[in-house]
């Protein structure tokens, strides 16, 4: 490739290199600006979000630090490029984007100035030669896919003609486990249809499954195909299987965009590639505007059913396997399927499983996060040994340590804190599990009972709702409606105490917290026949409760855990105390 007056030169394969619209080489210094530019030219039409940046290039740093070095390197790429008469990129809120229409390139990238010029590229030049950035591993993982996208590209340009379409460069080894999953299940977004009539509104389908595969790379224990391999397949392959063959993914995402009057609707679907059925559909409605600020709310709300639908679907098909499969994964899923029975008996097996796959892989953060919830589960139910809330701290450290962008590990040890009643502790941590995923309910519910137990139970509604609206159907979704039942317990509200409370045990009639709160709930309202009723209730449950238990509950300020044994004691001996 050379030089043209007017238009900038990028060259991709070998040594990076950029040159005005004078043909003058500019100097980068900086490896981050050459992978963001790298980045850019490989985004349709040269636009990636502001998110996807962040996560490739400083993935291995806190949200508002990268946020912070992305600004930081934006601005230096201006400065260098200032006495240009030509603007080489633009920012468009969330989005940046190259000037495509003023760039050139030595690999394809369609819509570029020499887009219709095919570019010649040395055969024995590797893609970004000799560029790389330890630590951050979301780049390194795309730099390897783009290599061999790449090199499987130029290669078939360079063969001679054959008698049948070449097959898809997508096709893989399927007798090994896709490459860097290790065995885990991969999920595939692939490009969401238009059916609504207007061509204009393709950027809008496309747009809403690029944001989602945005946000389903924040669970961390899912890996997400790329959208430059799960784009590939048009709407026109209907074929589950050999879209999953192709990509290495056992499950993949369908989603169609269509009008309904003067708004739109959203209707996406989960396939399981393995035996090609339908697992999860659902419509969603959506504003006319389609305003990027209004959709964020839906797509935090889809991921989280996403994850629950393809995490209940892994447990199952873990359940299902031979006691004889003994693989870390296999025995993660298998300790989730009995953690989430709730019996003393599974309770021991998922222990069992989940110490075996800590002996077999030490290290691992899935299997560092799972020991860490399994305690943390237990110690709600039963109340755990000393020892054992230590070895719950220090799991779910490791597992921080191990994966520092995984929300997960810092709720769970935001869910240790609040137990031993560091509460600003456990407030920070719970905070920043929802900074990293605000699609993790685990996050919410812990945040809104760390708030509950602060005494501030109107701000614990907003997180507690937020947790059931991401996760109804959660097998400890029990515990964040007693979680509400406290909260409007708290505030007065007696007959919406008194409704989630029952919901809760409808859930789980083993919860004596929300028996508790029904109880005193019932007494606040003044109804002394159904407070008595809901005392005898409870105490024919658990006929060992004393008062003492409730003073585990912790509270900051003791008066709460007073107000909840008076409740009872009230209902227990047929009288009520008066509303406050």
């Amino acid at each position: 490739m050379t030089g043209r007056s007017g238009i900038y030169s990028v060259w991709l394969m070998g040594a990076f290199r950029l040159e005005g619209v004078d043909g003058a080489r500019v100097e980068i210094a900086s490896r981050k600006t050459m992978g963001l530019i790298a980045l850019l030219a490989t985004g349709r039409d040269g636009e990636r979000t502001r998110q996807f940046l962040q996560e490739k290039l400083w993935g291995s740093r806190g949200a508002a630090q990268a946020q912070t070095s992305l600004r930081r390197e934006l601005s230096n790429l201006r400065k260098l490029l200032a006495d240009q008469p030509t603007p080489f990129l633009f920012t468009e809120g969330l989005r940046v984007r190259l000037n495509l229409q003023a760039i050139r390139f030595d690999v394809p990238v369609p819509g570029a100035a020499n887009a219709n010029e095919p570019p010649s590229s040395r055969a024995d030049a590797e893609f970004l030669e000799g560029l790389d950035l330890p630590g951050e591993d979301g780049f390194e993982d795309w730099l390897r896919e783009q290599r061999s996208l790449l090199n499987a590209e130029l290669a078939a340009r360079e063969a001679p003609a054959a008698p049948f379409p070449p097959l898809p460069r997508h096709v893989l080894d399927l007798t090994q486990p896709a490459p860097g999953f290790k065995g885990r299940p991969a999920v595939a977004v692939l490009r969401f249809q238009n059916q609504t009539g207007d061509p204009a509104l393709d950027f809008a389908a496309e747009g809403l499954s690029e944001d989602l595969i945005d946000q389903l790379c924040r669970l961390r224990w899912l890996p997400v195909i790329a959208r430059s391999s799960s784009f590939h397949f048009g709407p026109e392959i209907q074929d589950a299987k050999a879209i999953g063959q192709g990509l290495g993914a056992r499950y993949v995402i369908e989603g169609r965009l269509r009008a309904a009057g003067e708004n739109f609707l959203l209707a996406v679907s989960v396939v399981d590639t393995e035996t090609a059925k339908v697992i999860w559909s659902k419509r969603f409605d959506l504003p006319g505007s389609l305003a990027n600020e209004s959709l964020v709310p839906l797509l935090e709300d889809l991921t989280a059913i996403l994850s629950a639908q393809i995490d209940h679907a892994e447990q199952s098909r873990a359940a299902a396997r031979p006691a004889t499969s003994r693989d870390v994964n296999t025995l993660i899923w298998k300790s989730r399927w009995h953690l989430n029975r709730m019996t003393r008996q599974d309770a021991v097996i998922a222990r069992d499983l989940i110490e075996e796959a800590l002996r077999l892989e030490p290290e691992n953060p899935e299997v560092l996060m799972q020991a860490a919830w399994r305690i943390g589960w237990s110690n709600w139910a039963e109340r755990v040994k000393p020892e054992d809330m230590q070895t719950w701290s220090k799991l779910a450290r490791d597992a921080m340590r191990a994966d520092p962008e995984d929300g997960r590990a810092y709720a769970i040890l935001g869910g240790y804190e609040l137990v031993v009643r560091n509460n600003d502790r456990a407030l920070s941590l719970c905070s920043r599990a929802i900074e990293l995923n605000p699609s993790l309910p685990l996050g919410h519910a812990l945040l809104g009972s760390t708030l509950n137990l602060a005494g501030r139970p109107a701000e614990a509604l907003v997180s507690l709702q937020a947790a059931v609206r991401l996760s109804p159907n959660d097998p400890f979704a029990f515990h964040t409606l007693g979680e509400l039942a406290t909260a409007y317990w708290m505030i007065g509200q007696w007959t919406d105490a008194v409704s989630l409370a029952e919901q809760s045990l409808m859930r789980r009639p083993g919860y004596w917290l929300a028996h508790l709160v029904k109880v005193s709930a019932l007494v606040g309202a003044g109804e002394e026949s159904q407070a008595a009723m809901a005392a005898q209730t409870m105490m024919g449950q658990f006929p060992g409760f004393q008062e003492e238990h409730i003073d585990w509950l912790p509270f900051l300020n003791p008066e709460w855990n007073a107000k909840l044994k008076d409740g009872l004691r009230q209902a227990l001996r047929g009288g009520v105390v008066e509303k406050s």
